[in-house]
């Protein structure tokens, strides 16, 4: 996998910040070419080293990342040096790809069957069902629930699929 896919890959972002979060993909990024210290990785990323520690766990525990250590002659610690592993990386990749064209699926009939509520405040969205047994009333604050157009949500999760499909079919 070569460095250019998994920085530019949409689908491959979305994939690491589901596992460690918006900043486990600047870690992963940064680590694409190198093999860097905990310490290395949060000056390089600006991140606090426990948040970095936190992410290359969630990471390795995926498989997504490796490490190699050395004992420090003058210290007697361990260094750990984090790699991307990129085979590990791509089998990874592959398998998400399936389970988050699934749950978008999923998602995109939740969006499509029921006609959803929301009031003026936008407290949260309800479907039909709801809304008639709160009288039409906001759970929250009580405002007026109207009608809600979820037409751009369905058209983006569309355009997710579909870029998700093509990925799938290049694999």
């Amino acid at each position: 996998m070569g460095g250019e896919k998994v920085q530019e890959d949409p689908v491959f972002k979305e994939i690491l910040i589901r596992i460690a979060g918006e900043h486990g993909y600047e870690v992963a990024s940064a680590l694409v070419g190198n093999e860097m210290t905990d310490e290395e990785l949060a000056k390089r990323t600006g991140i606090r080293v426990n948040l970095v520690r936190k992410i290359l766990y969630d990471l390795y525990d995926n498989r997504v990342v490796g490490y190699r250590r050395i004992r420090d002659e003058n210290s007697g610690w361990y260094i750990y040096y984090w790699r991307i592993e990129p085979e590990r990386a791509l089998e990874f990749f592959d398998n998400n790809k399936r389970l988050l064209l699934q749950k978008l699926q999923e998602r995109l009939e939740q969006e499509r069957n029921p006609m959803f509520f929301i009031c003026a405040s936008g407290c949260s969205k309800l479907p039909f069902d709801l809304a008639a047994e709160n009288d039409f009333k906001c759970p929250k604050c009580e405002g007026e629930l109207k009608p809600f157009d979820n037409s751009d949500i369905v058209t983006a999760l569309e355009r997710q699929i579909e870029s998700l499909k093509e990925h799938l079919a290049g694999s």
